[in-house]
């Protein structure tokens, strides 16, 4: 029965007020405090690959770093000038490994080819240290690799699919040092909102007390919500705190614009006010044709190469579309495809529809 209290008591705050939003949790809004996750890197050799490597005269790094693993082991070469493989690829490690680590769990980790390789697949992955931001080891990596794509060339022809040279291994680093966290001093912690917000902020404060008693949370800034434990175990505590279930504000009208791939993604809270739309097309021509100007009989003359450059250019017929009042995520899409434009061009469009004032959201390219 009290778990049924509580839920009414926290999603009484959005309804009404945020009715088109739908129901989650505190944890898929906030971080806690204390806990973060690290990013972890390191620099390490792929051996095994099929001819695809990196070409050692023209990569000294990779020859150096072949180098100073034979000579770890023992292994000096008296003339290194003679070494060029092309089964080696120097790469770049990355990782993130999540709070609460410990040693001696997994990691899944990025290889990334750093010098010429033309390929990652088939390649193994020699022991490599991953590096903290703060120069500390926390974990190795090792194994063969798995790429998703390949690449193929012969007779100066080349044909690839996806990225060949960005392979992934599965648990493939093993943590050797622990990284502290503490979410949790003196019965205190904090919540940090994932995308501040003053709503929704004070939304889960009040959800928190609703359920904890007062007090117990406090909205200190959009970004932030303290607590404080009277009693409880720390992890029970926030644990409970997390399955809360809430009702987040909505978002505000936004449009993320991919300039480079033409991509466009609204949320619910855009609308479109009436609008009229030209829209045309230009489109430049250039062509080159090489020939050659041959000297006449018995003149002595040399032949000599011509590059005649031909130019046009041809506007298509503008069409003006009268776009109407939208008030859903629904209409703008309507409105918008009833253009016609490409990709490219609608980008174009609904930054002058922004400038314009006709459109109601907060346009962020990317």
């Amino acid at each position: 029965m009290r778990n049924v209290v509580i839920l009414a008591l926290c999603l009484a705050f959005g309804f009404g007020r945020y009715a088109y939003s739908s129901a989650t949790t505190i944890g898929a809004l906030v971080t806690v405090a204390g806990a973060p996750s690290n990013q972890l890197y390191g620099y390490g050799l792929v051996v095994g690959l099929p001819g695809t490597g990196d070409q050692t005269t023209e990569v000294p790094y990779t020859q150096q770093s072949i180098l100073n693993l034979l000579r770890n082991m023992g292994i000096s070469l008296p003339n290194v000038n003679s070494m060029q493989p092309n089964n080696v690829a120097s790469v770049m490690i990355t990782a993130e490994i999540p709070a609460f680590s410990h040693a001696g769990q997994h990691l899944d980790v990025t290889v990334s080819a750093v010098g010429n390789a033309t390929s990652l697949a088939g390649g193994v992955l020699l022991p490599t240290p991953l590096h903290g931001g703060n120069g500390q080891v926390y974990a190795q990596a090792q194994g063969p690799l798995l790429v998703s794509g390949f690449a193929v060339s012969a007779g100066g022809s080349t044909s690839s699919t996806n990225v060949p040279t960005v392979g992934s291994l599965p648990s493939g680093a093993i943590i050797s040092n622990t990284i502290p966290a503490s979410f949790e001093a003196g019965g205190a912690s904090q919540l940090l909102l994932n995308s501040p917000d003053y709503q929704t902020a004070q939304q889960i404060a009040d959800c928190i007390n609703a359920a904890y008693g007062a007090d117990t949370a406090s909205a200190v800034s959009p970004g932030e919500v303290d607590l404080q434990n009277s009693g409880t175990s720390p992890v029970r505590f926030i644990a409970g705190i997390l399955a809360l279930p809430i009702i987040p504000a909505d978002q505000a009208p936004t449009i993320i614009v991919d300039a480079q791939s033409g991509t466009i993604v609204m949320n619910a809270g855009v609308t479109l006010g009436p609008a009229v739309v030209s829209h045309g097309d230009l489109t430049v021509s250039i062509q080159t044709y090489n020939s050659a100007s041959q000297p006449g009989p018995l003149s002595n003359g040399t032949t000599v190469g011509v590059q005649n450059t031909v130019s046009s250019a041809k506007q298509g017929k503008a069409s003006v579309i009268n776009l109407p009042r939208a008030t859903t995520l629904a209409d703008v899409a309507r409105a918008l495809n009833a253009v016609g434009a490409s990709p490219s061009d609608l980008v174009a469009i609904v930054e002058a529809l922004k400038q314009a004032g006709a459109i109601n959201g907060v346009v962020k390219v990317i």
